[in-house]
């Protein structure tokens, strides 16, 4: 080991403000950890004491009760209802299909007159005209009219 003579020196100012310490200001100390009231204890020993009882409990202590089933009769207006749906579906299955008349079906195609057909052929030539093959004309006006004045 080292002599204390040969250790670093210490400036004076830090040591004498380490000796003196910190003044610290006196604090009043408040606990955060809250304990359940008187009324909160109670409550939990009452739902720790039915949950024993629950699962401690003897189902062979219970009776079989009879079953009563309630059979609810169709108003009359729910009967009136059904009775008119009967009532259809008998006249549809049962129809007499010998009362009906033959009729022949005719299908009618109508086409487009050739002038329908023709507009609509240069609407579509004049859509899909290639341009590329014109060429360029210069325009050139030409009046051949001449005023003279009238004198």
């Amino acid at each position: 080991m080292a002599a204390v003579t040969e250790l670093p020196k210490m400036n004076q100012e830090l040591a004498g403000a380490v000796r003196e310490g910190l003044e610290l200001k006196k604090v009043e100390t408040t606990e955060k950890n809250i304990l359940p009231t008187k009324e909160d204890v109670e409550v939990e020993k009452q739902l720790v004491e039915r949950i024993h009882e629950i699962e401690s409990f003897d189902s062979t202590k219970l009776h079989s009760t009879p079953v009563k089933e309630k059979n609810v009769l169709p108003s009359a207006d729910d009967i009136k209802q059904e009775k008119q749906h009967q009532e259809l579906t008998d006249k549809i299955q049962n129809f007499p299909s010998e009362n009906l008349k033959k009729t022949e079906t005719t299908e009618k195609n109508v086409l487009p007159s050739p002038t329908d057909i023709a507009r609509e052929k240069t609407l579509q030539m004049a859509a899909s005209f290639d341009k590329s093959n014109l060429h360029h004309v210069e325009t050139v006006v030409s009046n051949d009219v001449r005023v003279t004045d009238a004198q």
